[in-house]
This record gives C-alpha cells, structure tokens and sequence, in this order.
C-alpha cells in the first residue's frame, strides 16, 4: 500500500545499464488526482540523465505507480 504522503520517489534499479544510473518515479498529488514524472537519473548527484515520460490527471495512485514502471520498462526495451 502507498503512503498518503506526497510527493513521493520510488527508485528502481536498472540492472544490465551502468551502475551510476537508476529509474526515478516522482508521483504528486493535486488535489484528488496524480501527476508522475519518470525519469533515469544520475545515482550519485540525482541530475536527471533522461526524462522518460510525464503522465497527468491519473485517478489512482497505484495504477500510476504501476503505469509508470510498465514506461520505464518499454522505453528501456526500446533501446536495446
């Protein structure tokens, strides 16, 4: 279950790319709706390094949560 503290960052780790790079999921809330913004950052400085995609007016957080870790994925697929 997510905290109802927002902003929040969840960090995924990103295996087979270099070590110094992480995924960087930021979900806000406004007022009963979320924005997200995924992002692969610099893990030692927090600079981002790539912005993947922004989602807007998402009604649940979880399914966010959830979209934004299936971008994060495609994007990373689509690079290979």
């Amino acid at each position: 279950m997510l905290q109802n503290n927002f902003p929040q960052e969840h960090f995924i780790e990103l295996v087979g790319l270099s070590p110094f790079l992480v995924g960087r999921i930021t979900l806000f809330q406004q007022e009963n709706l979320f924005n997200v913004e995924v992002d692969i950052i610099q893990s030692e400085s927090g600079k981002i390094y790539n912005h993947v995609k922004s989602l807007y007016n998402q009604d649940d957080a979880r399914d966010a949560l959830d979209m934004s870790v299936q971008y994060l994925k495609d994007y990373l697929d689509a690079k290979k």
